[in-house]
């Protein structure tokens, strides 16, 4: 969905508001595809996500919403723990693997991230980023009607978040936890996405180039290669 914690933060952070960031660069040949799905995820934002999100963020308190928070994250800790391993990140695998032992134990499953407390800190690697390390380092940009952003690559990702929790815990894991993971998070990007609607003059391009930019940072460690992240202006 439109409520992955890291796409608009991103946008704000890095980009300006003034406008949709320019990058020619950008592989996007369902571009009239991902509009019209964009427009779509919009529309069932606005009616109907963003208005149970805003509700939840006034009705919990903090500590709550952070505990809740810290839960979902930790399931994230064991695909990020794997795809650490299989891009031969040894490091990182058991860096995030100790995460997960930390926070689903003394954490109390999760709720405290004592793990980040004691200075292990969250590294957050996919099957999309070890894709990329596999060699497929460009994809076509999609935008999947209700999920969001991603690319070809990067598709298995959307559905493992979401699944995580149901195969760690079985079959016993109920229905409405999924949808308080995904109220939880676009409660989270709410002030983020309203600046992103009032300022961004094709909002479509701007949150497409934010993530493709994103994306990069994650799968280059924050490091990406300067000649293809500034291709855009060597070209001007």
């Amino acid at each position: 969905m439109r409520v992955l914690p890291y796409l608009l933060i991103w946008c704000f952070l890095s980009a300006c508001t003034s406008g949709a960031i320019d990058n020619g660069n950008v592989d996007d040949p369902f571009e009239n595809f991902n509009r019209k799905s964009y427009r779509f995820s919009e529309s069932v934002d606005g009616n109907f996500l963003a208005p149970v999100a805003r509700g939840y963020a006034r009705v919990t308190p903090d500590p709550i919403e952070e505990g809740i928070r810290n839960v979902f994250k930790n399931f994230n800790n064991a695909p990020s723990a794997i795809n650490g391993f299989l891009q031969g990140d040894v490091e990182t695998g058991f860096n995030e693997l100790s995460r997960l032992i930390v926070n689903s134990t003394l954490g109390l499953g999760g709720l405290i991230d004592l793990a980040t407390i004691w200075g292990i800190n969250e590294k957050k690697e996919d099957i999309g980023q070890t894709l990329a390390v596999w060699g497929i380092k460009e994809s076509p940009f999609i935008y999947l009607p209700i999920f969001g952003p991603t690319t070809l690559r990067d598709l298995p990702v959307r559905f493992v978040g979401m699944s995580m929790p149901r195969l760690i815990i079985g079959e016993d894991f109920p229905g409405y936890v999924t949808a308080l993971q995904v109220i939880s998070q676009r409660a989270d990007l709410i002030e983020v996405i309203e600046q992103r609607d009032s300022n961004a003059i094709d909002a479509y391009a701007f949150t497409r180039d934010a993530y493709i930019q994103r994306r990069a940072f994650e799968i280059y460690n924050g490091d990406p290669p300067v000649e293809d992240f500034f291709d855009e202006f060597e070209e001007e």
